[in-house]
């Protein structure tokens, strides 16, 4: 063990040598960064150089240059040395025992119904993250506020901002099932006339629903309009009336019974759920674990509704 760990030192001082050197492209000014003589970096890098047993430098009468393999090595140790010198100044400043914390701005809807029931997979594997949710149906200001990641609905064109599509959705008829127990027959697109419509924001999507099934578009123009898409499913499951459901936001509570499906016709739709964050974040590592997961996450869900879209909906 003893041994080990004086090879350990003894290597991690050469890397260090080596690193200083590269960045000076001098012996000399190394030497004087380090404290030690010419000649003790010229044995570090030598030694370093045979337990590798590559060359690091081309060595000419007044200068040296860097090998390919050797410039393979100083991208790696400058990025190893930068991390390992921000955590120890931040340990000194007494902030290595504090949790890091990554902001992500989203949806009500979003986040009760697809993200929190994953959270606690990302979390179990990331106990040194904490993840602080803020809830919104704006578009929060990345560059101004306190926000390193946003979860947008939308068509994925907001200036100033990098995005990246998450997945989109189909829209679906839903309601309670107890509105179907306890209301007139629902055989037919028509017969949704004795029913209450709940719409979010406009009526457009179910015109369109109700054109593409053949009928007047003017049959949608009725019921309350709903500016959150979490209120406009918390409304459906009440039983108040039937509403025009994201298919990927809603899967559980099919699956669960609690909602149902009258008729099994989707309505496409041109907006998709997008990642974005600001193009000059300076700190990526928690942001890049926190996208990584998403789309994980994104890409089991789009496996799951394959292997399940010859399943009938409940209704």
């Amino acid at each position: 063990m003893e041994s080990a760990l004086v090879h350990s030192s003894s290597l991690l001082r050469q890397l260090k040598t080596f690193e200083v050197t590269a960045r000076h492209m001098s012996f000399t000014r190394a030497a004087d960064e380090l404290c030690i003589s010419q000649a003790a970096v010229s044995h570090q890098i030598k030694t370093l150089e045979e337990a590798l047993q590559i060359k690091l430098f081309k060595r000419m009468t007044r200068a040296i240059t860097l090998t390919g393999e050797g410039a393979i090595l100083q991208r790696s140790l400058v990025d190893a040395f930068g991390r390992i010198d921000r955590v120890l100044a931040q340990l000194a400043q007494g902030e290595g025992r504090a949790r890091r914390r990554l902001t992500v701005a989203v949806t009500p809807a979003f986040s009760s119904r697809w993200l929190v029931h994953r959270l606690d997979r990302f979390l179990a594997a990331h106990s040194q993250l904490e993840v602080r949710l803020v809830h919104t149906v704006m578009h929060t200001d990345l560059g101004r506020d306190s926000i390193d990641l946003a979860i947008r609905w939308g068509d994925g064109k907001w200036p100033g901002v990098e995005c990246e599509r998450l997945f989109g959705t189909e829209l679906l008829p839903v309601c309670s099932p107890a509105l179907l127990k306890d209301g007139p027959p629902l055989l037919e697109p028509s017969d949704l006339a004795h029913y209450t419509l709940l719409h979010e924001d406009s009526c457009d999507d179910w015109e369109r629903w109700f054109e593409q099934a053949g009928l007047a578009p003017s049959l949608a123009l009725r019921g309350p309009l709903i500016d959150d898409s979490n209120a406009l499913m918390q409304a459906a499951l009440n039983g108040q009336g039937i509403a025009l459901g994201r298919m990927a936001l809603i899967r559980d509570d099919l699956r669960r019974g609690t909602l149902v499906s009258p008729f099994s016709q989707t309505l496409s739709t041109q907006g998709a759920y997008y990642m974005c964050w600001r193009p000059t974040r300076t700190e990526q590592e928690a942001l890049a674990w926190f996208s990584d997961f998403l789309r994980d996450e994104a890409r089991e869900q789009e496996i799951a509704r394959e292997l399940s879209v010859d399943e009938p909906l409940p209704r």
